[in-house]
């Protein structure tokens, strides 16, 4: 299926469907692409930015204006949701596994370097909280070949410290219980995938749920919920475990203050690979997304990123 939709005088945006490595389970997705003369539009193809959300997000939360700017910017942009994510199909519905989540990922890229108004030869991936570290984790990856990657305040395998409460305990047992529903094939037990301190969910640091929020524009584009189970995801995935094996630019755009992700895992990235630039905003995890505080700034260093490792022209 595909859809097109002018959205600007300068770019326009097409939906489209991308095959998942389950078959019969299509990827979501939307390609965005420049508005450029004949004569100005590269014979190989445009370069193209793959982008996926983070932790239980999906592509109405906020995306739609970094794959804006990158269509302005000379680049096409292709964003999609995970399987059993936003629009994409799956089921049970918002179950993370990090596997799948890298070969979706994987499948778009092969996807991409199918396209013929693509530059098999100038892929960028581009990803934010969770889905940063999985960039990073597929950066390392000699045979997916890419040109460069985006990382937006990742998870790099450092997550926030956590203290032993009854909040905590129930959260756990609650993933517990969905392990074994899941493992006789029942429906999943599920949790808010944001929540206030004190309370069962996957993300209740200080700020957690009111960020997400901010960055929602109509209640119903984000459901808030999670199998209990994925919370086991997260404790085994160090995408700086590979970092040493990098084999393209990384650009690092961390918050000094974020308390989800924090600077550290960050600051040790850059010292594991020459290839990875890092630049620390004074803000905390979400003021980088758009129509906050960070956004800008975040935005033009991605900007200068790009115009020198993988020029649009």
């Amino acid at each position: 299926m595909m859809t097109t939709q002018s959205l600007d005088d300068g770019f326009e945006r097409v939906h489209i469907t991308i095959p998942s490595m389950t078959p019969g389970w299509s990827l979501d997705a939307w390609k965005y692409m420049p508005r450029r003369s004949t004569e100005r539009r590269p014979t190989k193809g445009l370069p193209v930015i793959i982008m996926a959300h983070g932790l239980c997000a999906n592509k109405l939360m906020g995306l739609a204006p970094y794959a804006e700017a990158f269509a302005s910017f000379g680049y096409a942009a292709v964003v999609f949701d995970y399987r059993r994510w936003g629009a994409s199909a799956g089921h049970p519905r918002h179950v993370i596994y990090v596997s799948e989540q890298l070969d979706d990922y994987r499948a778009v890229v092969k996807f991409c370097r199918q396209q013929p108004d693509l530059d098999p030869h100038k892929v960028v991936l581009w990803g934010t909280s969770l889905s940063g570290g999985h960039v990073v984790t597929l950066a390392s990856e000699r045979k997916l070949n890419l040109s460069a990657v985006i990382s937006q305040c990742p998870y790099l395998g450092a997550g926030p410290s956590m203290k032993l409460s009854w909040s905590v305990v129930k959260t756990i047992l609650k993933g517990v219980q969905d392990v074994l529903r899941q493992a006789v094939g029942l429906y999943p037990t599920y949790i808010p995938a944001v929540a206030h301190p004190g309370e069962v969910g996957i993300l209740t640091m200080p700020g957690s749920k009111q960020g997400m929020l901010r960055i929602v524009k109509e209640e119903r584009d984000f459901p808030n919920e999670v199998s209990a189970s994925s919370l086991f995801e997260l404790p085994f995935y160090n995408p700086n475990a590979s970092a040493a094996r990098l084999t393209c630019p990384v650009l690092v755009v961390a918050a000094e203050h974020d308390n989800l992700c924090p600077l550290q895992a960050a600051l040790e990235l850059r010292t594991l690979s020459p290839l990875v630039e890092l630049v620390i905003l004074p803000c905390q995890h979400f003021d980088l997304y758009p129509g906050l505080s960070m956004h800008v700034q975040s935005l033009d260093a991605m900007k200068d990123f790009l115009h020198g490792r993988v020029p649009s022209i």
